[in-house]
């Protein structure tokens, strides 16, 4: 037997015959291990579902809301600004060449809607006919709001998923009557299920919409919009489209140069990099506290390896009296750190990618396994065991040996 097979034979026996010492230190980097796994596999499932609704937003889309303040995602309250009517929109699509549809936009969240004896508060929207389109989304049921709808001012109502599931648990909603603040309108189709949108905030299952001029002129009662909408032919353009439609609607609203905008034209990529802002603000607090939970890991191994150099001074020194080497000794224990290091860290890796499994199962968060974590974890464990056990290693291998055997024969 060479003697780096008698040293790692050595290592395992020693870490067999002190099971409850070796667990304590493995489970002190498994903690750390465990977290920084987790942090890794959910915010890698974060910025997947991310990308993917902001795919759902369209990277062809422009959005002009009213108001000069930045609103990348939705408002969580109404507003009420009138800077945005039907002409802009109208003026974008006649004026801006490349914009391939336009809608305008209402939108009032406290609408109740009836059916029998179910009701739901809900939010209601106004829009053209291309809307369906601009926004990609999709009919489970019937059919969406026509130009004919459109001409006639006509109470015709989209349910959201959420809203038909409230109001027709059993199905069925087409063609059926719900009253929408007290009036009678005809469902004429369900949307899809969409989810929320890349902030996680507003549930796009949870609204009804029906034609712009049926809310204009009937639900809301109002001329000012909300939004517009744009699709742009070509995605390339978006940037060079965005500030026609910037330039256009300062002239029309008279905005001085030097003076803030009464509107803001929100570009795919600001979604984007919106989105993944708020995922990689948590992402590194989830980092910095793994971090911190794997250096005091690598304290507890470190501790208890000092403590085992006095507790095994004697069979140190005996080893030393019949031909062993310091370097035996001290590569003896700093192997012992780094094995009890990555098997902390093969167990905190399990256990981190089982618990964000059972996090994404619950739908508390988003989830998704690659080999990122288990090279983190290797790395991570193989440093924090080499950095941890280093003193100890050289502690033990720095012991005078025939000074032990005294000390224990006294």
């Amino acid at each position: 037997m060479t003697r780096s097979q008698r040293i790692a034979t050595d290592v395992f026996a020693s870490l067999l015959a002190h099971k409850q010492r070796t667990v304590l230190m493995m489970l002190g980097v498994a903690a750390g291990v465990g977290v920084l796994s987790a942090a890794i596999v959910i915010s890698q499932g974060a910025e997947e579902r991310i990308m993917g609704l902001v795919e759902k937003h369209g990277l062809d889309m422009l959005m002009v809301r009213a108001g000069g303040e930045v609103q990348v995602f939705a408002p969580q309250s109404d507003r009420g600004l009138a800077t945005l009517v039907e002409s802009d929109a109208r003026a974008i699509e006649d004026e801006i060449p490349g914009t391939e549809l336009v809608s305008v936009v209402q939108n009032q969240r406290g609408i109740t809607v009836v059916h029998e004896d179910r009701s739901v508060t809900t939010r209601a929207f106004g829009v053209d006919a291309d809307w369906l389109e601009i926004r990609r989304w999709g009919t489970a049921e019937g059919e969406f709001i026509s130009e004919t709808d459109m001409a006639a001012m006509a109470r015709v109502v989209m349910l959201g998923a959420k809203v038909a599931g409230a109001l027709f648990p059993e199905g069925g909603a087409v063609g059926r009557t719900v009253r929408v603040n007290n009036d009678p309108y005809t469902v004429k189709g369900v949307f899809i299920e969409m989810g929320t949108d890349a902030a996680g905030i507003d549930d796009w299952d949870d609204r009804i919409v029906v034609p712009f001029t049926t809310s204009s002129r009937r639900l809301l009662n109002r001329p000012y919009l909300e939004q517009i909408v744009i699709r742009v032919a070509d995605a390339r353009r978006v940037p060079e489209t965005a500030e026609r439609v910037r330039n256009l609607l300062r002239v029309r609203h008279g905005v001085a140069p030097g003076e803030q905008d009464d509107f803001f034209v929100r570009e795919p990529e600001d979604i984007e990099n919106a989105a993944l802002e708020t995922a990689s603000t948590l992402s590194a607090l989830s980092m910095a506290v793994a971090i911190t939970a794997l250096l005091a890991g690598g304290m507890v191994i470190m501790n208890l390896m000092l403590a085992a150099v006095s507790q095994r001074s004697h069979e140190i020194g005996l080893r030393r009296a019949i031909g062993a080497r310091a370097s035996d000794v001290g590569r003896q224990f700093l192997l012992e750190s780094l094995f009890v290091a990555l098997g902390g860290g093969l167990l905190g890796v399990t256990a981190g990618i089982v618990v964000a499994a059972g996090l994404a199962a619950a739908g508390a968060a988003s989830s998704r396994v690659t080999w990122v974590p288990f090279a983190i974890a290797l790395v991570s464990c193989t440093l924090v065991g080499l950095v941890f056990g280093l003193y100890p290693a050289r502690k033990a291998a720095r012991l005078d040996p025939a000074a032990t055997l005294r000390q224990r024969a006294a």
